[in-house]
This record gives structure tokens, C-alpha cells and sequence, in this order.
């Protein structure tokens, strides 16, 4: 594992050290590193969603309703929450 050396301010060090010291990380590492992994989760859920965005966009532009494509997004929501 490597080390990196980062300078923070005095509230941002307060901070990571109340969430270890109440047990919640182990040592300032693991916070960083928790923040680090949430932060690429995040990262790669937006590119997912600009991708369907995008795939969106070149689809063109279709012939349903409003109302009939919310329809269709109730009943596939309905059909994901019962399996």
C-alpha cells in the first residue's frame, strides 16, 4: 500500500477524528479510503446515466404519450419489486 501526504484544514482533521474515535473508522486511512470508494460508486453511476442519456438522445423521438411511457415505467417497477 502506498502513502500520500495531504494538508487539511483544522475542522476537516477535527471531523475525521471524531468519526474514529467514535468507532466508526479505525483510523483517518480507512475514512479517506471509505470516501475514495463511495466517491468512485458515484462516479461511475453518473457515467452509467449519461450513458442511458445518451442512448436516449440517439434513439430519437418516439410516438407514446406521456402518460403511456409512465404507464410502462409503473408496470416494469411492479414487475422489478415482485421478483
Amino acid at each position: 500500500m502506498s502513502t500520500i501526504t495531504i494538508a487539511i484544514s483544522e475542522n476537516l482533521r477535527e471531523w475525521i477524528s471524531r468519526k474514529t474515535q467514535s468507532g466508526e473508522y479505525a483510523d483517518s486511512s480507512e475514512y479517506v479510503s471509505d470516501l475514495i470508494r463511495r466517491d468512485q460508486e458515484r462516479s461511475a453511476k453518473i457515467a452509467a446515466m449519461q450513458t442511458a442519456v445518451n442512448a436516449g438522445l440517439a434513439s430519437g423521438v418516439g410516438d407514446r404519450t406521456a402518460d403511456e411511457l409512465f404507464e410502462t415505467a409503473r408496470q416494469q417497477a411492479r414487475t422489478a419489486g415482485s421478483g
